[in-house]
């Protein structure tokens, strides 16, 4: 049912009065562990909300019911007091400073978060969301929650979770869903907010941000794409089952459909193993992740386009060397596509992955400089010395996060999503004195 502009407005009067509750009522210590809570009993054996998730989420979000199971283990394992907390100290230096007046250096100060968040939340990924909706509550701001049709299921299951844990917490946040047609609606929601989190392409991100109040803070996290690169290091034979199933789990996870996902893998040459036999191994390595985690239906669309590329690749390697394709007895389930060419290649999705032989780390920086701006994380095996050097050119670029293959999907709570921070953005300081 979609939200009317009569709705959005009940629903800010809402939060704004509960946040009003709140606010004079709870540390930052007792939402935290509200929320730590909350998020472990989606872990649990017997969890309601995983079971739901698992019997709704596959139909909106085009995922098969176990990769649901796999991206609920990924987004509530990392939500811990400790993570939560640490979250907090590193952005406001004292998780107390939403509390009260805190001793920071030479000031005392304390922080207030927004009285209204309107969150407009993507469908691919359901981790991003969630961790967005923890902020909000952290901060004791009433959120209004826009859902993705992709996704309306995560979210709003997360907020039942957390009203089973702490009612009064969760009457800080309402989720509601409408068409982005609905322009009247959207405004309504921007026009009560002090600050606007928005996940999605970067047309809704624009649209967004030319209709929101000048004076609200704006946090857009738009499309990006990730890479990896291999070095002759990490190409030992009594390595290789290890790396490529790292490498798989980071293709593969969510469908290929996050900004953490790899398209390309770049692979040194002159190491024990050549770029094609590492193809070859991480082909049984994608399959086997297939086995145990399969894609979901895909549309028509994207079926196409993966069907085009797949016998667009296979047709020149039946005449260029250079060119050879590793894929799946069925159609469409994934595919490792060896290209000479060193160019960054967008992959179409769906576990289409690329892998480039290349002579360094120099090399593999004049061909991603193009799209640097577009990148959101390269993983990096070994994560040597070498790799740490590497991360700090690729930063000259632009580039936010570098991280060991096989934890691009992990990113810790804390890390700094588009190379900012979350809720020290958000906040306005008091200084006494």
């Amino acid at each position: 049912m979609s939200a009317t502009v009569e709705q959005v407005q009940a629903a800010v009067a809402q939060v704004i009065e509960a946040r009003e509750r709140l606010l004079s009522r709870r540390t930052t210590g007792e939402i935290i562990q509200a929320l730590a809570t909350a998020a472990a009993s989606w872990l649990e054996p017997d969890s309601p909300w995983r079971a739901r998730a698992v019997a709704e989420a596959p139909q909106p979000t085009g995922f098969s019911p176990q990769m649901v199971e796999e991206a609920v283990r990924l987004t509530f394992a990392p939500i811990t007091t400790a993570a939560l907390g640490e979250l907090v100290d590193r952005e406001l230096a004292d998780r107390h400073a939403l509390d009260g007046f805190c001793r920071q250096g030479s000031v005392t100060a304390r922080a207030t978060g927004p009285r209204v968040i309107a969150q407009f939340l993507a469908g691919n990924v359901p981790s991003p969301g969630i961790v967005s909706l923890c902020i909000g509550l952290i901060l004791r701001a009433g959120n209004l929650v826009k859902l993705s049709s992709h996704d309306p299921v995560f979210p709003s299951l997360f907020l039942e979770s957390v009203r089973a844990v702490d009612s009064e917490l969760a009457s800080c946040a309402v989720a509601l869903s409408w068409p982005r047609t609905e322009t009247a609606v959207t405004q309504a929601a921007l026009a009560a907010a002090d600050a606007i989190i928005a996940y999605g392409d970067d047309f809704t991100l624009r649209s967004l941000k030319q209709m929101a109040p000048p004076s609200a803070v704006f946090l857009g996290y738009g499309h990006k794409v990730s890479f990896g690169v291999i070095t002759r290091a990490a190409l030992a034979a009594e390595n290789l089952p290890a790396l490529c199933e790292a490498v798989a789990f980071d293709v593969s996870v969510y469908d290929q459909q996050g900004c953490l996902s790899p398209h390309v893998l770049y692979v040194e040459e002159r190491g024990e193993i050549s770029p094609r036999k590492f193809c070859a191994a991480l082909a049984e390595a994608m399959a086997a992740y297939h086995t145990r985690v399969p894609t979901g239906p895909l549309t028509d669309e994207e079926a196409a386009q993966i069907t085009m590329v797949r016998l667009g690749y296979e047709f020149r390697s039946e005449t260029d060397k250079r060119v050879a394709v590793w894929a799946s007895d069925r159609p469409n389930e994934w595919a490792v596509i060896y290209d000479d060419d060193p160019a960054f290649t967008p992959s179409c999705l769906n576990r289409i992955v690329f892998v480039k032989p290349t002579d360094g780390f120099k090399r593999v920086l004049s061909s991603v400089q193009r799209f640097a701006s577009q990148i959101a994380c390269v993983g990096v095996a070994p994560f040597d010395e070498r790799a740490a050097e590497f991360a700090a050119q690729l930063a000259r670029l632009g580039i936010h996060r570098v991280c060991p293959l096989g934890q691009m999907q992990r990113p810790p709570l804390s890390w700094h999503h588009e190379g900012r921070g979350r809720l020290g953005q958000l906040v306005r300081w008091t200084d006494l004195g």
